[in-house]
């Protein structure tokens, strides 16, 4: 990511998509102690293809000893060197000229910000009481024991011993137009079940956008498999869409014999095969889903055959 690099602290700050520099503490993302600094002194912004510097102070904004026009946005590299309010004040590298990330940026922890790719489980893999995300429209949803929720900038996200704050950044990527995703998110697919005769080996083919994803065996595979017949009887049952395939988790623990933290860690592996196998399937990570207490295989286009 794109960072500041403080000369005489040799401390480093990540910039956001917009990041605003001055003494405000209010209104600034990164404070400036130097007496010629303004309140609201400088903006540094991405604008899809570069970054850029905007002036907005009394004193000047300096890139490379020369004075940038108050207002006129200018064009940064990686090595530019800036001062702001004067050429006598500390100096900040733009170190970095990558496309700003989205990240969780830690609350009352000298932890280092997460950037934020692929799949997420805070606190981490052994414990995973959050999942997070994108959606295929590059939305961060972020689920827990509760249900998924769509992530805001600001957004706070708290486990049982830590807590961030989302950060955002503006896309620029084309989205996938509405009328390719059902009215749950999840675009059309068939799930192919392969299951041996003591159900001890299961390996699935889901097909997504015409093209097979073969995931060969695994043991998280089980944990679907369960899923799925479910969500299948309650259909054949002529059960509502709304209600079908929710299994409680007390009662998913006790069929799979593992405790809730397991079944989240199972949950977890599938997605992380899911995107190493497919990249582009962001989809299908909501192939499982979650509201209060219960879980749901997401389709009912499924085959159960065996092997």
């Amino acid at each position: 990511m794109a960072t500041l690099l403080n000369t005489q602290t040799d401390q480093k700050i990540l910039l956001r998509s917009l990041h605003l520099l001055g003494r405000h503490p209010g209104s600034c993302n990164t404070l400036l102690d130097n007496p010629e600094a303004s309140r609201l002194h400088a903006s540094i912004l991405w604008n899809g293809f570069c970054w850029l510097i905007q002036d907005t102070s009394s004193n000047g904004t300096f890139v490379n000893n020369t004075v940038i026009g108050i207002g006129v946005k200018t064009s940064l590299k990686a090595g530019d060197n800036i001062q702001f309010g004067g050429l006598n004040t500390l100096s900040w590298i733009f170190s970095n000229d990558d496309a700003p990330k989205d990240m969780l940026l830690p609350i009352n922890s000298s932890s280092s910000p997460i950037e934020l790719e692929g799949v997420l489980v805070l606190p981490n893999e052994k414990s995973p009481e959050i999942t997070l995300y994108q959606s295929s429209s590059n939305q961060w949803l972020c689920e827990d024991q509760k249900g998924i929720v769509e992530l805001e900038s600001g957004a706070k996200i708290i486990t049982n011993n830590l807590s961030w704050y989302f950060i955002g950044t503006d896309s620029f990527d084309e989205t996938i137009k509405s009328n390719q995703v059902n009215s749950k998110g999840l675009m059309p697919i068939k799930v192919d079940f392969t299951v041996s005769k003591n159900e001890e080996h299961v390996s699935l083919c889901i097909q997504f956008e015409n093209q097979p994803i073969e995931l060969r065996e695994r043991t998280h595979h089980y944990l679907l498999l369960i899923l799925a017949r479910k969500r299948l009887q309650d259909y054949k049952s002529g059960i509502e869409d709304s209600e079908q395939g929710w299994i409680d988790k007390n009662l998913l623990s006790q069929q799979v014999g593992l405790d809730e933290n397991h079944i989240n860690i199972l949950i977890y592996r599938f997605r992380k095969q899911l995107i190493k196998a497919h990249p582009s399937a962001r989809t299908l990570l909501q192939i499982i889903e979650r509201r209060r207490g219960e879980l749901r295989f997401a389709s009912t286009s499924v085959d159960i055959n065996p092997e």
